[in-house]
């Protein structure tokens, strides 16, 4: 027994020698170990962070390009609009998308039994050629001479579109809010009151 207390002795001695070179205590302030490890995470940290601000700052510059863009496709659009207007107010007003003849039968029919209960109507449009509809790019019922927009006899209009209502059932009656004229067409029937204009 004595003989296995004097190994055990030896080996916990040599342990405790050897412990000081190979496994020795973690001081992170005297450490240089730790402060290399320390540097690679600082350096790892630092460049992921960098990478992050460069992807931000792309991303920002990505951001205002689009925004400078949209806003000037926005300008250039009012612009387009503001253009489309005036030409469709000349059109409109020079009588050629007025003309009575070139709407179909059951519309000049219509604009006739509209005349004859109210009155002569003063056209603000009839047919457009390649009209379309605001907003979905579907034909317009004005590009076929289906449609005719008009303004009613003065202070009539609440009546006018009262009596369409009850008395036009082969297509639309439409109106606008904010504008004075009153839209009807031959086709599916519908009644639209004060809608927004596209």
């Amino acid at each position: 027994m004595s003989k296995r207390l004097l190994t055990a002795t030896i080996a916990i001695a040599l342990g405790v020698l050897a412990t000081p070179v190979v496994a020795r205590t973690y001081d992170s302030d005297h450490s240089p170990r730790y402060r290399h490890d320390d540097g690679e995470r600082a350096r790892a940290y630092r460049a992921e962070r960098d990478d992050d601000e460069e992807v931000t700052r792309r991303s920002h510059r990505r951001y205002v390009a689009k925004s400078r863009q949209r806003s000037k496709s926005v300008r250039r659009g009012n612009r387009n609009r503001s253009i489309a207007n005036r030409s469709l107010r000349r059109y409109a007003s020079s009588g050629t998308g007025t003309s009575r003849t070139c709407l179909t039968s059951a519309a000049r029919a219509l604009l006739g039994r509209i005349e004859a209960k109210f009155g002569r109507v003063q056209i603000v449009s009839t047919c457009r050629p390649g009209a379309v509809i605001a907003g979905t790019g579907r034909p317009s019922k004005h590009a076929s001479g289906q449609a005719i927009d008009f303004n009613a006899p003065s202070g009539r209009k609440a009546e006018v579109v009262r009596w369409l209502i009850a008395n036009h059932k082969a297509g639309g009656v439409m109106t606008y809010s904010g504008m004075n004229h009153i839209h009807v067409d031959i086709g599916h029937h519908f009644v639209s009151l004060n809608s927004r204009r596209g």
